[in-house]
């Protein structure tokens, strides 16, 4: 259980451009859910997904992952949290240019010391579950979108993560890429993934697959809840 209280996110504090982002979020993400963050384009989605994966540390206000208050950890032992804890699908990909789709997916657990050997077979395993094995030794910048995505996905896979977390992830894809995300995303749900997507796209906010919504304006919630 992800616990969320009284979180605000304020940058360029005391200056003139101040701008808060997140204001004072409380909420509750229970484990094995599909929640959505809905809202437009500047209603604090992305950082409140920030703060929730451990990558955004909130000005005030407490977060606590399944019982354990984490605010305010120490920068190394929140990188170990986002590295067991987390995985991130991220709305440009972030894969890295130059790198094949094989190297990409490993990228994330090569700071976990695992030998490259078995980090090499699980990846490989990984891409095969998204029909990408063909494609290990290809450069990224050589796949189509929906390939980079399926990539993108592997590699938040790859350290087995309880929590997945998506930010706009079908933005840049076409309907049918977007519908193919949701067949994925039923995958990870059935496999018993805690899933956390921030969208505006109706194919993810209207989907059967979400448990709940929480919609954001402003950076404040406006409601937050259950779904039939």
């Amino acid at each position: 259980m992800i616990k969320v209280t009284q979180i605000s996110k304020v940058y360029n504090a005391g200056r003139p451009n101040e701008f808060t982002a997140v204001r004072e979020v409380s909420l509750t993400v229970n484990l094995g859910e599909v929640t959505v963050l809905k809202g437009p384009s500047g209603s604090g989605k992305t950082t409140l997904l920030g703060m929730l994966g451990c990558m955004v540390r909130p000005t005030s206000g407490r977060i606590s992952l399944s019982h354990r208050e984490i605010t305010s950890l120490p920068e190394r032992f929140l990188t170990q949290i986002r590295r067991e804890t987390f995985g991130f699908i991220f709305q440009q990909f972030n894969l890295i240019k130059g790198l094949t789709a094989l190297e990409n997916v490993m990228a994330p657990a090569y700071p976990t010391g695992e030998k490259f050997a078995t980090l090499r077979s699980r990846a490989l395993e990984t891409l095969a579950l998204f029909n990408l094995a063909h494609k290990a030794a290809a450069k990224v910048e050589w796949l189509s979108g929906g390939e980079a995505q399926r990539v993108a996905i592997a590699r938040a896979l790859i350290n087995n993560p309880a929590i997945i977390i998506a930010d706009e992830p079908t933005a840049h894809l076409d309907t049918k890429l977007s519908h193919e995300f949701m067949a994925i995303i039923r995958q990870l749900k059935d496999d018993g993934k805690t899933i956390l997507i921030a969208s505006h796209d109706p194919i993810v906010y209207d989907s059967e697959l979400m448990t709940s919504r929480i919609e954001l304006r402003d950076g404040s919630v406006v409601t937050a809840g259950s779904l039939p």
